[in-house]
């Protein structure tokens, strides 16, 4: 009688479970119906497939629960009783997710959450009484349609044995849609196929499959023409830019020369460790409280060409959309040279900034670290300098890498000491903060010669008078001023603060200390082209030369943001897996005692982000 009694309550949870997965992929749908168009048939099987597969593994752990809780409890309406709730909460929180999807191609994060639940949240979200009774109505409704379903399953059904082939099917089924959605997944992104890849962030928790470093280990296999491969922009799911640019006419357009230093941090900017960079500056307009749009390389150098958040980095990859910089450059008649002293395939800056301008690259110089290859940058750039088309304005970035990790540099630039040239970075900790800071400022020192070199030849060429300058680096570095150490870490100060010099050729040097970021390059950029468009169609930024800061920054991570003001950092997650995310910093990126408080403050800061992630989405 026992066991039967058993079998009888699992029929039940089967058939419950089965019904209300298929509830869920109704439900579901709503991300496909909210997403952009399909290009191909393979996009279309891809996200249908991957609605099913995303869902599950979320259903097996809950079968698995419930299961247990029916080996260990006799009662059957608690486990019932269990069972519905648990269902009922994953039906609100897929529906409160979709609705989250539908306005902002966002999902519940721990951002949203705060917004939601700290105090005052009603005073920005104004969900209005409409909104509130139909969410009250679909929880009541769908909670006894819940208990509804799980009591006459089991008063009509759960007699009758589920045969064991329906359950094989099922099973069979399942499996077969997971491998689908992971294989087509893992293969799109081997070749590149990203009209597939470029779904992956549409269902919550969605977990790609990836092979590329797999199969380029184990069996050397490597598309590296991934530039060729063309996307269909009448299926793009961006807004970007948002309308076509407008110019009025200049009779000569300057050169433009970005230089990045890789990792190089606001304060590592001064007249005895950069001193060329420092005479510079002089005669440039220097921002002393600028921020990068990310922690990491890929976020900070993707928010200087586009300038949008880091946190379109996914999207942009996955459609391999060039900046309207280098397209407008580009259709304005621009010379290219990109150098770069690390390669530009990780990260992904030949799939996103230079996608347009494969054969104007430069990332294999030989050498092994950046104490070998920075200067042959250097002379690279040079040399084509004396041997370029000179009836047409240029484009360069060159990307110095020295004082990134490990801190490389010759010897004789070996100033600043004790050092610490080769760290274990497996035992690495405080007790090698003062080496390791130091043989990082001989790194600095040592890429300020290299761009000494090109800023005197510059000068000496007679091409600085037409030339716009940036100098910056894509992050800081950190060395537990705050707690952390390197970068990636935390979104402190010694992590997102970088220098920006900004040389314009008859522009009378100044200082702009209020806040700006990597994100005002583009339409400063712009503005001296003789661009008339609003910069909101295309940037998030505004230019520097327009007297305008910033009442807060945003900077990104892989998958987590910071919004940054002077007082506070508010730090979040933007992934669903990574709810717990949330932090309240002080301006020395301590955490602060009272976070409701601020966050209350700061609440229409965290809306104006929130509407920022989908600005540029369709």
């Amino acid at each position: 009688m026992f066991f039967e009694e058993k079998k009888r309550n699992f029929r039940t949870l089967f058939r419950f479970l089965l019904i209300n997965f298929l509830l869920t992929i109704a439900l579901s749908y709503q991300y496909i119906l909210h997403s952009s168009g399909f290009s191909k048939l393979l996009s279309g099987f891809f996200i249908h497939v991957a609605l099913i597969s995303n869902f599950v593994p979320i259903y097996l752990l809950i079968a698995l629960f419930l299961s247990l809780l029916f080996f260990l409890i006799a009662n059957r309406k608690i486990v019932f009783t269990i069972s519905v709730m648990t269902i009922f909460l994953l039906h609100i929180l897929n529906f409160i997710d979709v609705s989250i999807f539908r306005i902002w191609r966002i999902h519940i994060n721990s951002m949203v959450l705060n917004l939601v639940f700290t105090e005052g949240a009603e005073d920005s979200l104004h969900p209005g009484l409409a909104t509130i009774v139909t969410l009250a109505a679909i929880m009541v409704g769908l909670l006894l349609l819940e208990c509804i379903l799980i009591s006459r399953l089991h008063r009509k059904l759960s007699g009758k044995a589920i045969s064991k082939k329906f359950i094989i099917i099922v099973s069979a089924a399942a499996l077969i849609v997971v491998l689908a959605d992971k294989l087509t997944f893992a293969v799109s992104d081997l070749y590149n196929r990203r009209e597939v890849t470029r779904y992956s962030k549409v269902f919550p928790l969605y977990q790609p499959l990836t092979v590329k470093h797999f199969m380029a280990r184990h069996f050397d296999f490597r598309v590296d023409r991934e530039e060729t491969l063309a996307f269909d922009r009448s299926y793009s799911g961006l807004d970007y830019p948002k309308e076509l640019l407008q110019r009025e006419e200049q009779d000569v357009y300057p050169n433009i020369i970005w230089i990045l230093i890789d990792a190089w941090r606001y304060d590592m900017m001064t007249a005895e460790l950069t001193p060329n960079i420092w005479e510079f500056s002089q005669k440039s307009i220097l921002c002393t409280n600028h921020y990068s749009g990310g922690n990491a390389s890929r976020f900070g150098v993707f928010s200087l060409f586009y300038g949008i958040y880091g946190y379109y980095w996914h999207q942009f990859l996955g459609e391999r959309r060039s900046p309207v910089l280098i397209d407008e450059l580009i259709h304005l008649g621009y010379d290219f040279k990109i150098i770069s002293s690390t390669k530009l395939t990780n990260p992904e800056f030949r799939r996103t900034a230079f996608v347009k301008i494969p054969g104007a690259i430069v990332d294999n110089l030989e050498g092994g670290l950046a104490a070998e290859k920075d200067p042959l940058l250097t002379e690279t750039f040079l040399t084509w300098l004396d041997t370029r088309d000179t009836t047409r304005p240029f484009f360069s970035f060159l990307f110095y890498d020295a004082p990134h990790g490990p801190y490389s540099y010759p010897p004789q630039f070996e100033k600043y000491t004790p050092a610490n040239r080769n760290p274990n970075y497996i035992t690495v900790g405080r007790k090698d903060v003062v080496s390791l800071k130091n043989s990082y400022r001989n790194a600095i020192a040592f890429d300020d010669f290299e761009v000494g070199k090109v800023l005197r030849a510059l000068q000496e060429k007679g091409v600085l008078q037409n030339t716009v300058v940036v100098i910056s680096g894509d992050h800081g570095e950190e060395f537990y001023e705050s707690g952390f150490w390197g970068h990636t870490s935390a979104f402190s100060r010694q992590q997102t603060g970088v220098p920006l010099v900004l040389y314009i050729p008859g522009k009378a040097p100044g200082r702009i200390e209020y806040l700006t970021s990597h994100l005002d390059v583009v339409p400063t950029m712009f503005d001296l082209l003789g661009y008339t468009s609003d910069p909101c169609i295309y940037s998030q930024g505004h230019s520097l030369l327009n007297g305008q800061g910033h009442d807060f920054v945003v900077s990104t991570g892989w998958d987590n943001c910071s919004i940054i003001d002077q007082k506070n950092t508010l730090v979040f997650s933007f992934e669903t897996y990574n709810l717990a995310t949330f932090e309240v910093r002080d301006a020395e990126y301590r955490l602060v005692d009272d976070e409701d408080a601020v966050l209350k403050e700061r609440r229409c800061n965290v809306m104006a982000v929130l509407k920022g992630f989908r600005e540029f989405l369709k």
